[in-house]
């Protein structure tokens, strides 16, 4: 409740800011485009469409957990200012409807609009959330929000961003649509590669750790457990989903590696492992990266490209 009061003073506050801007807004003269997106992929997605023609920032600051992101009085002042503001959606996005409906002519895509999305799942032995109370309009759309991590799904989010490009800067049509049929073969080249590795799969995967990666093991009908759903705001995991995971491990049908994503502490997976005796292994949602691997240039086809290796090490392949 206090993170939404306080979004709603930063919106009001702004938007009286940004609205004297608007009146006097600048049309783009000749220059690169201002492209500005939330999270890692919304990011990594444009600026392989985009290319030379747009600079493309991204608010969520490398190593910063997502989930908890607000955004400051300068990210504001970049959306209203932005040629084409591009977010996620869902739960961890809340904000963003409110700042959009403040500003006056900000060009914008929702990446979750371009797929199917998913009901976020609770599966056998994960930790129970405790909610808050929230108003009646605060679970309209119990969706998991993470719906990139598909490769097809990386894809079709890419060529609706290709589609809003030509919109807002026609003359570039031509670039547009080869930077995304090259950056759209390359995702559907990881997504053969990965239906051929998890062909006949049926293991069990366990994550002692959050499970934002519903999508992927949808898409390639993978099986797992996890101590917590995708979004889930919960860092400390309960004696029962400890004793769950714990027994799931020794079971013939799961995969003998303990998985973790990124930027967490990964304290459940390493005692798991250590239980067991298992090795632990990232599994890379893409939802955000550290700031070496941002100042290294690492991209979703990369961070992609890491998690087939590291599946293939855990399937024995």
């Amino acid at each position: 409740m206090f993170k939404k009061i306080c979004t709603a003073l930063l919106v009001f506050c702004t938007a009286m800011f940004c609205g004297c801007q608007n009146q006097n807004k600048p049309e783009n003269s000749g220059g690169k485009l201002k492209i500005v997106t939330t999270i890692f992929p919304a990011y990594d997605f444009a600026r392989n469409i985009f290319g030379e023609t747009a600079d493309v920032t991204m608010l969520l600051k490398p190593g910063m957990e997502s989930h908890s992101y607000d955004p400051s009085a300068k990210d504001v002042v970049k959306i209203d200012e932005c040629d084409l503001f591009i977010y996620n959606g869902g739960e961890s996005d809340a904000w963003v409807e409110n700042i959009l409906k403040s500003t006056e002519n900000v060009k914008s895509l929702k990446m979750v609009d371009a797929v199917e999305v998913l009901g976020e799942e609770h599966t056998d032995g994960m930790t129970a959330e405790e909610h808050e109370e929230h108003d009646e309009h605060d679970h309209d759309e119990e969706y998991d929000e993470h719906v990139w991590t598909s490769p097809k799904n990386a894809a079709l989010i890419a060529a609706s961003i290709c589609d809003k490009a030509k919109e807002i800067s026609p003359e570039n049509a031509a670039v547009f649509d080869k930077n995304a049929e090259s950056y759209i073969a390359k995702i559907n080249d990881l997504d053969r590669r990965f239906a051929e590795l998890l062909s006949g799969e049926k293991r069990y995967f366990v994550f002692g750790d959050r499970f934002p990666l519903l999508y992927f093991f949808k898409e390639y009908g993978l099986n797992y457990y996890a101590a917590f759903p995708g979004c889930a705001s919960e860092t400390e995991p309960s004696a029962q989903t400890i004793s769950f995971l714990s027994k799931k491990l020794n079971e013939s049908d799961t995969i003998k590696t303990v998985f973790y994503i990124e930027l967490s502490n990964h304290k459940l997976a390493d005692n798991l492992a250590a239980e067991s005796n298992l090795p632990t292994a990232e599994f890379h949602s893409c939802h955000n990266i550290t700031s070496s691997d941002f100042e290294a240039g690492e991209s979703y086809i990369s961070l992609m490209e890491r998690n087939y290796q590291t599946l293939k090490t855990a399937l024995g392949k």
